[in-house]
Order: C-alpha cells, then sequence, then structure tokens
C-alpha cells in the first residue's frame, strides 16, 4: 500500500525523535566556553551559536535510547573533529556581532506555557481577592489548582449570604396593625342595590 495514497496522514505510533547532533553542539559549546572569560559568557547567545553550528553538521536522529546511544558513537568516530571545529567557528562568528539584533524564534510550547502560567496567577488573585485561598498566602500551583478551586467552590456555596442593604432598616420598623376583625352580623347583612350611591 503507497503511504501517500492512505486515507490517514497520522502516523500510527507517534513517537518521540530527537537529533543527538543537537545534544553534542550543546555539550561541546559548554565545554569551548569553560575557557572563556565570565564576562563573554554570559554575553554570547547559546542558542545562536548553537544554530550557526548546527547548519553546519549532519543531523544523526534517533528515535530510541539504544538509537541514541549508537548516533553518540557513529558522532564520535566520524565529526568528532567537524564537530569541534563548527562550535568554535559558530562562537567566532557570534562572539564578532554580539550585539546583533535578532528577535528569536518562540515555541508554541513557550507560548502555551507562558499562558498557563499566567491563567494560574489570575487564578491566584482571584482567589485572594475573594478571601478564598487558606492559607493566604499559598501558592497556587498545577498540582494544587484543582482542590484549591474545589475547596473555594464549596466555600461559596456554604456561605450564608449576609443581608442585603436595607433589611435591618425595614426591620426597625414596627409592623402594621392587623385587619380589624369581622363580627357575624356585619357579614350578614344584606346589601339592597337600590339604596346604593353608585
Amino acid at each position: 500500500m503507497d503511504f501517500l495514497a492512505s486515507e490517514s496522514s497520522a502516523p500510527i505510533n507517534p513517537g518521540v525523535h530527537v537529533n543527538v547532533m543537537e545534544t553534542l553542539v550543546y555539550e561541546e559549546i559548554d565545554k569551548q566556553l569553560r575557557f572563556y572569560p565570565k564576562n563573554l559568557r554570559n554575553y554570547l547567545n547559546l542558542t545562536e551559536v548553537a544554530t550557526y553550528a548546527l547548519n553546519r553538521l549532519p543531523p544523526l536522529y534517533a528515535s530510541s535510547v539504544k538509537g541514541v546511544e549508537e548516533q553518540r558513537r557513529v558522532a564520535g568516530r566520524q565529526y568528532r573533529s567537524e564537530l569541534t571545529s563548527a562550535v568554535r567557528r559558530a562562537i567566532a562568528a557570534v562572539e564578532r556581532d554580539p550585539l546583533r539584533n535578532s528577535e528569536p524564534i518562540v515555541s508554541e510550547i513557550e507560548v502555551n506555557y507562558r499562558g498557563a502560567e499566567s491563567t494560574l496567577g489570575q487564578i491566584q488573585e482571584l482567589l485572594k481577592r475573594y478571601h478564598l485561598l487558606e492559607p493566604v498566602n499559598k501558592e497556587v500551583t498545577w498540582d494544587n489548582c484543582l482542590p484549591l478551586l474545589r475547596q473555594a467552590f464549596l466555600k461559596l456555596t456554604t456561605a450564608q449570604a449576609p443581608p442585603p442593604p436595607g433589611i435591618a432598616e425595614r426591620r426597625a420598623v414596627p409592623p402594621p396593625p392587623p385587619p380589624p376583625i369581622r363580627t357575624p352580623s356585619m357579614d350578614d347583612r344584606q346589601i339592597d342595590p337600590k339604596n346604593t350611591l353608585w
């Protein structure tokens, strides 16, 4: 069966794959920067250094632990000198233009993470504002968020609401007098329509 002609384009077993070369590049950057002055290390954008080096090296993908180990061995045998050289050139290239103004790419995962953290902060502020967070200084985390919200909703549903304004004033006014008691003689009287004024 032709893979491209199949109805479903989604993989049957969606797994994770990694480019082992990325890990090796970051390890090599760390190793080489140990010999640089601290102020220069803090000045370099490590993402730009890694990107520069990775664009000059072959990818080494793996989808299993055994595959990662094998790709590390391949890199050690075949690409050790290329890796060292690519990272050295990358550091030099980024070092020449450290103040370059570039807008970094932000991953969707990072955007979602920041949004989730913001939402968590808003939940904490709401619970504090309405005195529903006990203890008051407790930090809301994703691990305790649901139990804290349940506790807050329970507190809201079982709380006795204070009387609306104005009820206390109405209670101070004496109640109206009861209606007059009607005697049976009044109820038994017959009304003659001819003698009425209307």
